[in-house]
């Protein structure tokens, strides 16, 4: 019986000319003694073997399928027994899904023991040209909207839910007046007996109409379709022949490859906007998990998601000074191939007193969304609207927001609400 160990690369081989998934990983709990040994075992176990030696492995398997430590460092800054691992996973295990993926990666626990965080990926050969991406990205929102030379605003709409369609399309209208670019569901209104996709996305695109009636334009709206797999078909084959344009889609509870699946199908015809709510119950562990620029970053982005949810800590004074968001929007951005960028969707406490410097830390290649920050307005959400512009139109041209405050009412009003 063969060894159960780490098998190293010889001189026929190497990363750069094979299809592989490098993973780094934080691995806890090594000691200086055995980090090599655990962390072959663990290589193993997530590719060929288990945690006892078992009969049937060839060397023709071990060459071709078994997974092998190609880094590992301790990270004394990390508390002590902590190693910072590079492991490179066969593609030929692995194939276009997510979920094997997954199981490849993170997905063998009982097999490996080990206490281990994902917090980097690397595709290469086969394993880069695997995933198409984004159909859209930022050059056709810009083409779908009409804007250019600035980040897009949007507002989800408030209450979350509870609403009937006829009540959402007032909301939709009163915020749309003051102004911005884009309008979503919340991501906790989907398919309800109250107020179903279908009549809902019937009631805004024809309150759209109006508004292109009226003013000349109309925001992109993008309805909440995340349900079961085959009904979230169902819906967006509706959103697009109703004359849609774009949807929302929660991968982070109905999976990655759910949405991969979608974007294959509607991606040429429909802008996805792909939400992470519930991603904190994969990525907020300190010694497990994903880390949130691979969870909220590149996978999305790698399943088609054309933009994609990023987290703002609200009441910071700089988005520079917050790694994670900024390591999520280069996950976003960072070159892959020929892969797209997805656009960064920057939300969580978003008011006119925080739109400048969005801006001017993450550029105009983003969309700011403000959900309380327009609804929760004490003047309504028309005027609300209207101040997350006017702060906007103030950073895009360099005004002291105090100035352009003294000219806006909606935005002096705003800034005094919320101080």
């Amino acid at each position: 019986m063969l060894p159960l160990f780490s098998l190293p690369f010889d001189r026929r081989e190497s990363l750069e000319g094979g299809d592989f998934v490098i993973a780094t990983y934080l691995v806890f709990g090594l000691s200086a003694d055995d980090a090599l040994r655990r962390l072959g075992t663990f290589a193993v176990g997530q590719s060929l073997g288990t945690w006892v030696r078992v009969p049937g492995i060839t060397h023709e398997m071990m060459e071709r399928h078994q997974a092998r430590v190609v880094g590992a460092q301790p990270v004394s800054s990390a508390g002590e027994g902590t190693y910072l691992a590079r492991v490179a996973f066969p593609w030929a295990n692995i194939g276009p899904s997510f979920g094997m993926l997954f199981t490849a990666l993170m997905g063998n626990d009982a097999s490996t023991s080990l206490r281990v965080k994902l917090v980097d990926l690397e595709l290469l050969g086969a394993a880069a040209g695997a995933f198409r991406g984004p159909r859209h990205g930022i050059d056709g929102l810009r083409r779908l909207t009409g804007v250019t030379g600035r980040p897009l605003v949007m507002n989800m709409l408030k209450p979350c839910t509870g609403y009937s369609p006829e009540v959402g399309a007032n909301l939709f209208y009163a915020s749309a007046c003051g102004g911005i670019d884009i309008v979503k569901d919340d991501e906790l209104l989907g398919n309800a007996c109250f107020n179903a996709v279908g009549a809902r996305v019937k009631a805004y695109l024809a309150v759209s109409l109006r508004l292109r009636q009226e003013t000349g334009r109309a925001p992109l709206y993008l309805p909440n379709i995340t349900d079961r797999p085959d009904r979230m078909r169902d819906h967006a084959r509706a959103v697009r022949d109703a004359g849609g344009r774009g949807v929302m889609v929660n991968f982070a509870c109905t999976g990655l490859d759910s949405l991969a699946a979608l974007t294959e199908e509607f991606g040429e015809e429909l802008f996805f906007f792909g939400h992470s709510a519930a991603a904190g119950m994969t990525t907020s562990g300190a010694d497990h998990g994903v880390a949130v620029p691979i969870l909220v970053g590149l996978l999305p982005r790698m399943a088609g998601a054309d933009a994609v949810l990023a987290l703002f800590a609200a009441g910071t004074t700089s988005a520079a000074t917050n790694g994670e968001l900024l390591q999520t929007v280069q996950a976003h951005r960072l070159p892959l191939g020929r892969m797209r960028a997805a656009v960064s969707v920057l939300a969580g406490g978003v008011t006119p007193r925080n739109v400048g410097l969005l801006y001017r830390d993450l550029g105009p290649d983003t969309i700011i969304a403000s959900g309380g920050g327009i609804q929760g307005h004490p003047q309504g959400a028309t005027a609300g609207a209207r101040a997350v512009m006017q702060a906007l139109e103030a950073a895009v041209s360099g005004r002291p927001l105090e100035d352009a405050a003294a000219e806006h009412p909606e935005l002096k009003k705003a800034l005094e609400y919320w101080p």
